[in-house]
């Protein structure tokens, strides 16, 4: 009879080999591209806040190697992509001879400022964080302050990382395209994060309390796997349009 360890240890690392190269189609594509055209910004941008989440509940929580090792790393690719973002930045040119017809003076009138969305959502957030920790105030005293922030940070993870596909879903919606998308990275990060459950769920006997700790991380990762997989129909549905 195979160990459960050595299935467990076999899925780990077939995930992490999938996640090491998950973003180098999308890298590379970028680079020939010299453009970020088609792919949102948002998408990666909360993507590398869910790594955030992830690594600091992973290191806080204990979890194995490979739970700790993964979301290091996605957060260098992470890096990697948003500087192609800014690298391949719209440059709009300078009309020097328009500029110099500039008046001196600016133009002293300006519009009633309002209250952004983005800043209004952000506030809404910190409110609710804030009524949850107050709820939740006795679970934290009787569960300890560092599972409960391990647990609240794997908690954040998911619910980022469920959030940040959505942009993208939109985006290739409006659109009606997936130009500038890698179906490659897309297929990779299925298969990722499908053998990322099952090295947790195959790591020993799944009682109550291993499925409790690692109840959010199994929820981020099996989560996004629709997700993915309405992307993939989206590349499929939109196959031969292109701007």
């Amino acid at each position: 009879m195979v160990d459960a360890t050595v299935v467990s240890e076999f899925f780990g690392y077939v995930s992490l080999a999938c996640w090491v190269f998950v973003l180098v189609p999308q890298i590379r594509l970028n680079y020939q591209r010299k453009s970020c055209e088609g792919v949102s910004l948002a998408f990666y941008a909360l993507w590398a806040l869910g790594d955030l989440f992830n690594l600091a509940g992973a290191v806080l929580d204990n979890l194995l190697l490979t739970a700790i090792v993964l979301p290091a790393y996605y957060i260098l690719t992470d890096v990697v992509v948003l500087g192609q973002f800014y690298a391949y930045r719209p440059r709009c040119p300078v009309d020097e001879e328009h500029m110099e017809r500039q008046p001196l003076i600016a133009r002293t009138d300006k519009k009633p400022r309002r209250w952004p969305i983005k800043a209004v959502m952000a506030a809404a957030v910190v409110v609710f964080c804030i009524v949850v920790l107050g709820l939740y105030s006795e679970w934290i005293v009787q569960m300890g302050v560092r599972r409960a922030v391990a647990q609240l940070c794997g908690y954040s993870s998911a619910a980022v990382y469920l959030s940040a596909y959505v942009p993208q879903i939109l985006q290739n919606y409006h659109s009606k395209s997936t130009e500038g998308l890698s179906v490659l990275m897309f297929v990779v990060v299925t298969i990722a994060n499908i053998t990322y459950c099952l090295s947790i769920l195959t790591a020993q006997p799944p009682t109550h309390e291993y499925l409790t700790k690692y109840a959010s991380w199994l929820l981020g990762a099996s989560g996004t796997i629709w997700l993915e997989l309405i992307i993939l129909y989206q590349f499929y549905l939109y196959r031969g349009n292109s701007n």
